[in-house]
């Protein structure tokens, strides 16, 4: 009896343990349909309440026309110069007595006002006059050699005369100079005169140094040689014009400097530029390079020694020119030009044809000008007649 009661109690328990299964497993089914449920409600919700487009962003152009871009072109590209060559200089010690420091080498470039060499613990600076000392100059002496100081003292910035006079002014310019490289200056001592073996003379305002002849320690004696110079530029000959060029005066850059260069010009030959272009990177590295081809080693020198390029040569240097007005190009799709020849042809506005002048092609777009008492800020991309622009009077 008790065994009965025993089994039937185990029945109950087991009836009561697979409903508790059943119920849990429809709660599970139920909190999963509902999750989907919600998710599908977010969904929807966000698709009906998704923004629409702005207005202002959408394109009102018609697929026929696209709008004209204005822009300024100035077709600026590199431009290879052949450079011909004038004869190297060698240049010589003003002074004697031994060599105690040195500010040149190989490959380096020199300017007028720069230090080179160190004599008996004294900076020697060089300077380039259009005639070299060859006197002893003091205040109130007049002639080519004090014109030329007053020259290169004025092309430093330093305020001399513009005469053939040596004056005070003469003193104090070339002093400010001395002082501000440690040379050595006029004084009462020396009875306010500048000696020729005070500094170094250079043929131009600026050389390169080719190969030098001195050492630190060694003695050097009045007129003995210093160094000699790459050669330098005599005139500079344009390539010939390449098809796509736009035709106008243009200006060229060398270094921070910018000149004129005429539209009809084949040869550069101004004193300024050609001196711009023998103190600029390019030259310099291009001078150097020209006899072994070698690689430039660290510094500017170049690597297995000295190397130039001679007197007579010719060396071809590139820089950056443009055109000295800019014109005003409008771009447009090359679709849209027809009648093209010669550098014009025509395009289609609202099916009405407009002469152009074609400029260039850049990225995929025509650029063209048009006569001043014309403009159009669309155009049709595929002509919308056949119709040659000058019988309608264009430009």
């Amino acid at each position: 009896m008790i065994q009965g009661s025993k089994a039937a109690a185990r029945t109950v328990a087991f009836r009561k343990e697979r409903r508790a299964s059943r119920n849990g497993v429809a709660i599970s089914i139920v909190i999963l349909l509902a999750l989907v449920m919600l998710a599908m409600g977010v969904s929807a919700g966000f698709l009906l309440t998704r923004s629409k487009i702005p207005p202002s962003l959408v394109s009102s152009t018609e697929a026929s026309t696209v709008k004209v871009a204005v822009t300024q072109f100035d077709d600026s590209r590199s431009v290879a110069l052949t450079m011909s060559l004038g004869e190297s200089s060698t240049v010589a010690s003003p002074t004697s007595g031994t060599v105690t420091g040195i500010a040149v080498r190989a490959g380096s470039p020199i300017a007028s006002g720069q230090v080179i060499f160190d004599v008996d613990a004294t900076p020697v600076m060089a300077l380039h006059t259009d005639v070299p000392l060859y006197r002893e100059l003091k205040s109130g002496m007049r002639g080519s050699d004090a014109a030329g100081l007053n020259a290169a003292l004025r092309r430093l910035g330093y305020n001399a005369p513009d005469s053939d006079w040596m004056t005070w002014d003469t003193i104090t310019a070339y002093n400010a100079l001395a002082q501000s490289v440690g040379a050595r200056q006029l004084s009462r001592d020396t009875g306010w005169t500048i000696d020729p073996s005070w500094f170094v003379w250079l043929p131009a305002d600026s050389v390169t140094v080719k190969q030098t002849s001195i050492a630190v320690g060694r003695q050097v004696t009045a007129g003995q040689d210093l160094f000699t110079t790459a050669a330098i530029p005599l005139k500079a000959t344009l390539p010939a014009a390449a098809a796509d060029l736009v035709a106008g005066e243009r200006v060229i850059t060398i270094g921070d400097q910018t000149f004129d260069v005429p539209a009809d010009a084949k040869e550069l030959t101004d004193t300024a530029m050609l001196t711009a272009i023998n103190n600029s990177v390019a030259f310099r590295m291009a001078s150097l390079g020209s006899d072994s081809g070698g690689a430039l080693a660290s510094g500017g020198t170049l690597a297995g020694g000295a190397a130039g390029a001679s007197a007579g040569e010719t060396l071809s240097v590139s820089y950056d020119w443009r055109l000295k007005q800019p014109l005003t190009a409008l771009s447009v799709p090359p679709s849209a030009v027809y009648d093209a020849a010669a550098g014009s042809g025509c395009v289609s506005v609202d099916a009405t044809p407009v002469q152009v002048s074609i400029i260039a092609s850049q990225l995929g777009k025509t650029m063209v000008s048009v006569s001043e008492n014309q403009t159009f800020d669309h155009v049709d991309v595929t002509p919308r007649t056949n119709e040659h622009c000058t019988a309608q009077g264009g430009a």
